[in-house]
């Protein structure tokens, strides 16, 4: 079972990529392929990120730390974008759907900080808990969303330094 994220003695949090990122240098296009289909298919394939995406916005339109950052509530499109997002990364194999400008503009209008990040991060867990995510391919993709889940903060910070904005590490405002 993946971490949890950490609690330190400030009463920040630690994230932890777990076991981490493993090289897929030594594997053929081929191999990549079928690893990926792999993992589609263990995981439950469409209906699994159907469920997964629908029980994470029940979660996140109760949330007091992240409903702010949306500014329609519009849960039921919201989740459905959210699967097709990761039905086309996985069922489709199309790994250039993490750089979809669409989805960096859509975090680009506001300053995401690492109390937003590491809500996303608990409750897509407890959301796949909830379904009865399998494992291994669940503690696979928690990992995979601590990366990406960076890399959305890293794009929203960058469009809020354009803008002029000023924060702190912890994306506080500064």
């Amino acid at each position: 079972m993946p971490q949890q994220p950490v609690p330190r003695h400030d009463g920040k949090v630690l994230l932890v990529a777990d076991q981490g990122l493993q090289s897929g240098e030594h594997l053929t296009p081929q191999q990549v392929d079928r690893k990926v289909e792999d993992f589609y298919e263990g995981i439950g394939g469409e209906p699994f990120f159907h469920a997964l995406a629908t029980r994470f916005y029940e979660l996140v339109a109760e949330d007091p730390v992240l409903v702010p950052l949306f500014v329609v509530d519009d849960w039921a499109e919201h989740s459905a974008r959210l699967a097709r997002h990761f039905v086309r990364i996985y069922g489709a194999n199309d790994l250039t759907a993490a750089w979809d400008p669409r989805l960096h503009q859509a975090h680009s209008h506001f300053l995401i900080g690492r109390d937003h990040r590491v809500r996303w991060l608990e409750l897509i867990a407890r959301a796949g808990r909830d379904i009865g995510a399998p494992e291994p391919q669940f503690g696979e993709f928690l990992t995979i969303m601590k990366v990406a889940s960076g890399e959305m903060m890293a794009a929203s910070r960058g469009a809020a330094l354009a803008r002029g904005e000023r924060f702190h590490w912890d994306g506080t405002r500064g």
